[in-house]
């Protein structure tokens, strides 16, 4: 999706963008060698390693960027759910690692808008030019998915979850708003899934130490994060080799199979990198709650390379979490804390700033 898109939003956006000083730094650099600055690579100058050096002004950093509507494509089978395809003038700054501090080993670079992306359950918050409308969400995809299909492209293209359904009318006119649509984008904000008791506790920590993952959806909210978990290149990696499982609830009624349910093409592509899907359909309390303890027990069939959701060792799982409501939580604490011995601090939560509005 974003590579299809990428060439198209960066003609619509390039006259957003601001003209590259590359005289300006070529001059700067030359005047730096002037004042007797070593160049690495200067015969008998000393080799110092580069340091990569970004711009630390906070209120160039809080500031929004231009963007547009790509595209609005439906993100599950009966078109109620839209996925928001977002494009944000984003430019590499490459040439402007000629310019040189008096400091031969550190190099500048432009600050790109793509760089606050660390972790999946990062969101931003869009506004529509012409209306004043705004929506705060989580960002569904990796931005570096453009940028590794589209390397020079000077624009990021995000995906973002929306429900037609909602019961916040600012949703509903992004789930309805179609391209060129003209939009300021914040910067990428949050610190994906983490343990707000436990800070040193994260997604990027539990690859590490080789742990079980557990992802639990709750309905739209929670499957739009998530979904950024299961398509992280990380994850992909590590479903190879460790029980990776995503339950999602309110995944519809039985009897429509997931026809309200979103990104259902993709299931199997999450299932074939050796992830467990495990959609729970009905209510969480009548059907949910004993989906998810039969696919713990073994006896429900999620796909993916293993049969087991929380490996031989539960002090090695860890739990992520998004969507899902307080009386939810407490059972999914319960099966999974207190049943199953999983330490509490491995839970963690995406932030509920991403999550405050809509269903």
């Amino acid at each position: 999706m974003a590579s299809s898109c990428a060439p198209a939003a960066t003609a619509r956006l390039a006259a957003t963008l601001p003209a590259r000083r590359r005289t300006f730094a070529r001059g700067l650099a030359t005047r730096n060698d002037r004042r007797g600055g070593a160049r690495p690579n200067r015969p008998g100058a000393a080799r110092v390693p580069l340091v990569f050096a970004t711009s630390t002004d906070p209120k160039a950093a809080a500031e929004s960027v231009d963007g547009d509507i790509i595209a609005n494509n439906a993100a599950s089978l009966d078109g109620k759910l839209r996925t928001l395809v977002v494009g944000v003038a984003d430019e590499r700054g490459d040439e402007l690692l000629a310019h040189r501090n008096r400091d031969p080993g550190v190099l500048f670079r432009h600050q790109r808008w793509v760089d606050a992306y660390k972790l999946p359950g990062q969101y931003i918050t869009i506004t529509d030019v012409d209306s004043g409308k705004q929506i705060t969400k989580p960002i569904s995809v990796s931005p570096y998915h453009a940028r590794s299909t589209a390397p020079n492209s000077d624009v990021s293209v995000i995906e973002i979850l929306l429900d037609s359904g909602s019961d916040d009318g600012d949703e509903n006119f992004f789930a309805a708003a179609q391209p060129p649509a003209r939009l300021k984008v914040s910067p990428v904000r949050g610190g994906g899934f983490e343990n707000p008791l436990f800070p040193e506790y994260n997604l990027k920590r539990a690859i590490e130490h080789g742990h079980s993952i557990v992802c639990i959806a709750g309905g739209t909210r929670g499957v739009g994060p998530l979904r950024s978990v299961m398509n992280w290149p990380d994850i992909s990696s590590h479903a190879g080799t460790h029980p990776v499982t995503l339950f999602y609830l309110h995944a519809g009624d039985m009897e429509t199979a997931g026809q309200s349910a979103a990104y259902v093409q993709e299931w199997d592509n999450w299932r074939e990198a050796g992830a467990k899907v495990v959609p729970c359909y009905g209510e969480f309390f009548d059907d949910g709650v004993f989906q998810m303890q039969a696919a713990i027990a073994g006896s429900a069939n999620g796909g993916g390379k293993f049969e087991t959701v929380l490996g031989k060792d539960p002090s090695k799982v860890t739990v992520l979490m998004a969507g899902v409501s307080g009386e939810e939580s407490k059972a999914v604490l319960n099966i999974f804390s207190t049943l199953q011995k999983v330490p509490k601090e491995q839970i963690l939560i995406v932030s509920e700033f991403a999550l405050k509005k809509g269903k």
